[in-house]
C-alpha cells in the first residue's frame, strides 16, 4: 500500500528552516599533518577540498617511503 502524498501550503513552507551556506571562497578547511614519533603537527588551511585530499594522498605516499609510519594526516573544519 502506497501512502499517500500531502501537498503543502504556503504556511507549512513559510515555517521551514534554511540555512546559507557561506561563500566557497570563505569556507577553510585545515588539512592537520602529524608525526606520530615526537608529536609535532601542522595545519594547512586550504580553500579546495580536493587540494586537502591532495594533500592527504602526499603524506600517504611519503609514508610508504619513510619506515615506519611515522606521518597522519586528518582533514576537518
Amino acid at each position: 500500500m502506497l501512502a499517500e502524498k500531502k501537498r503543502l501550503n504556503v504556511a507549512d513552507i513559510e515555517a521551514q528552516a534554511a540555512f546559507e551556506l557561506p561563500n566557497r571562497e570563505m569556507m577553510l578547511i585545515t588539512v592537520v599533518i602529524t608525526n606520530v614519533l615526537n608529536n609535532l603537527s601542522v595545519d594547512i588551511p586550504v580553500q579546495n577540498n580536493h587540494v586537502a585530499v591532495q594533500v592527504c594522498a602526499v603524506v600517504n605516499a611519503i609514508n610508504t617511503i619513510i619506515p615506519p609510519n611515522q606521518l597522519t594526516c586528518a582533514i576537518g573544519q
